[in-house]
């Protein structure tokens, strides 16, 4: 069994390597107990997984078989154990939690601490003193929280009647089932085997219901529900298939059409309101309360890409106006906006190919245009021709074909000779797409507006930023509604925090170019279970599409360092240095 130090460790290098002494500070301990961690955790991980170490970067968790590896942290995880023993029980005392679980008491009560935090928004665990602690939510709710934990584990404590083989043919009997469409085998026998885990607490309020169906499903594992049970089971099944069928493409489409924020952006094409479709489609009639596994963190796409999960924030909002559905994955809701905004970039890099041979320049330029996306190119056959060219645009790269020397050039130079290849086209890929912050950063991250705030020990997040907001406006660098926007953006959750930066972010209306504030701060603030050492506020035009690249760029160069470099940053001059490489 992992414990929970070991279990601290894998979840830190899912996300980014990290040093030995920076993973003994994470947890407390010393590094050669790190090192032992380290070898018991390669051979539980047993070929799913690894830890290894690498030169100059420290330790790095190399995933060879996702599926195996989530599904092998989730028999180690006592977090779900100790919730099912909650919504097995109507009250669990900590001591009977302690004894089932066979761990210490201090640690249950620790957990439960945490677990009353880590789910406030998605439910509620209570406590009364002199009966126990208890999950305090409707009836179908607890049903579908069981479900969701068997779904992940389907032999997570035992029932009556079910061991592997048994759950073979359950699992088997529900992918021929025909009656409930939209829901997936693996959540239809979730919820039966919820519905028979819980079949002596279910309420006995609801009319009977009869389906033959689910009688030949529980008949071939020889499970009996009761009456009441079956009909809770079928009554459930029923209203979640039937909700589902009211999620058309017609309906997303006119919620998309409704965010204001969504329609100058031209973004709405088949491809999103499908994506959108399904997904909804597959919450409404499989609703989750709790995640399926850890897929691993998506802070780096959140960070390319602020402007997509921001507006997958607005929709589900829009969605929870109008349906009581619980959205699951928020964060693939932002990447099919991710993805539709890229559809639809229209901004042309410009490129100069300085090429002294005409053949050769016109296949290069073809071969540029064709592979690499939103790509203007233009030929110079001499040095003079390229400064004229440079006087009239400012070329995001200039690809120098030919034999002249650029020392001087004004901007990134890629030398190629004779044919581009496709190694060079993914070079000239990653060179766009941060060739025009590279350049100038300080056109994008100003000085003025940039100061260190002297924040107390205690003071809250939200005391922090308006008093950074209040400032910046004062002194004219933002707008009182772009200061609105940015402390609203900072209430809804879901912050942008890029290793220990926290970037709090808006959308302004105003057509100028992106404008960035870096601010330090006299103690490190945690926002979200997170440490943020430093804010970097940001306003950019979401119509500005070459601009958002720039979140894209911040995230490269930031997740390149340890935190300690993040949080070591001294002010502006330091930050810049940073940027520039």
């Amino acid at each position: 069994m992992l414990n929970e130090r070991q279990l601290t460790l894998l979840a830190r290098l899912e996300h980014q390597p990290c040093s030995l002494n920076v993973l003994a500070q994470l947890t407390g301990v010393s590094g050669r107990t790190i090192l032992r961690d380290i070898d018991y955790l390669n051979f539980t991980l047993s070929g799913k997984a690894r830890v290894m170490a690498v030169a100059s970067v420290g330790y790095q968790l190399e995933i060879f078989d996702r599926r195996s590896y989530f599904e092998l942290l989730q028999r180690h995880d006592n977090d779900d154990r100790l919730l099912a023993m909650l919504l097995l029980n109507a009250f669990v005392t900590r001591t009977q939690l302690a004894n089932t679980l066979n761990l210490p008491e201090t640690w249950v009560a620790e957990r439960l601490v945490r677990l009353k935090a880590r789910y406030e928004k998605a439910f509620s665990i209570q406590s009364r003193p002199g009966a126990g602690h208890f999950i305090d939510e409707p009836e179908e709710k607890s049903l579908v929280l069981l479900a969701n934990l068997l779904k992940k584990d389907p032999l997570l404590f035992p029932l009556p009647g079910i061991d592997p083989d048994s759950l073979a043919r359950l699992q088997e009997a529900c992918t021929h089932a025909r009656d409930w469409p939209a829901i997936p085998a693996d959540y239809l026998a979730s919820i039966i085997l919820a519905v028979y885990a819980l079949r002596n607490r279910l309420s006995p309020d609801l009319a009977h219901f009869q389906n033959e169906t689910l009688q030949r499903i529980t008949d071939s594992v020889g499970l009996w529900l009761g009456t009441d049970a079956f009909s809770a089971a079928v009554h459930f099944l029923d209203s979640h298939q039937q909700r589902a069928e009211t999620i058309t493409t017609q309906y997303i489409a006119g919620l998309l059409r409704s965010l204001p924020e969504l329609t100058p952006l031209h973004v709405i094409d088949p491809q999103l309101i499908e994506d959108l479709t399904g997904h909804i489609v597959r919450c409404s009639a499989s609703p989750v309360w709790l995640p399926e596994n850890r897929q691993g963190s998506m802070n780096n796409l959140k960070a390319a890409w602020p402007a997509a999960f921001d507006l997958g924030i607005q929709f589900i909002n829009k969605l929870r106006e109008q349906q009581d559905i619980p959205v699951f994955d928020s964060d693939l809701v932002g990447l099919y906006f991710a993805c539709a905004l890229e559809r639809h970039q229209q901004d042309r890099y410009p490129v100069i190919l300085l090429a002294d041979q005409n053949a050769i320049a016109t296949i290069n330029k073809q071969a540029i245009e064709r592979d690499v996306m939103n790509c203007r190119v233009m030929i110079a056959r001499t040095a003079a021709e390229l400064r004229d060219l440079c006087a009239d645009v400012e070329p995001a790269l200039i690809v120098n074909n030919s034999h002249h020397f650029l020392d001087d050039a004004p901007g990134e130079v890629l030398i190629v000779k004779n044919i581009i290849t496709p190694a060079t086209i993914g070079q000239i890929k990653d060179l766009l797409a941060s060739a025009f912050i590279r350049q100038r950063p300080e056109r994008f991250f100003l000085s003025q507006g940039s100061f260190h705030y002297a924040n107390a020990r205690d003071e809250a997040w939200q005391s922090v930023m308006a008093n950074i907001c209040k400032r910046l406006t004062n002194d004219g660098h933002l707008t009182v509604d772009e200061a609105w926007r940015i402390e609203q953006r900072e209430r809804e959750g879901e912050n942008l925090i890029v290793n220990q930066l926290a970037i709090p972010h808006c959308w302004s209306e105003r057509q100028t170019h992106f404008r960035g504030y870096f601010i330090t701060l006299a103690q490190s603030v945690s926002v979200n279970n997170e440490p943020v050492s430093h804010v970097l506020i940001a306003c950019a035009s979401a119509s500005a599409r070459q601009e958002l690249k720039i979140f894209s760029y911040l995230a490269s160069v930031l997740y390149r360092y340890p935190p300690t470099t993040i949080s070591g940053l001294s002010g502006y001059e330091d930050f810049l240095a940073l940027l520039r490489g």
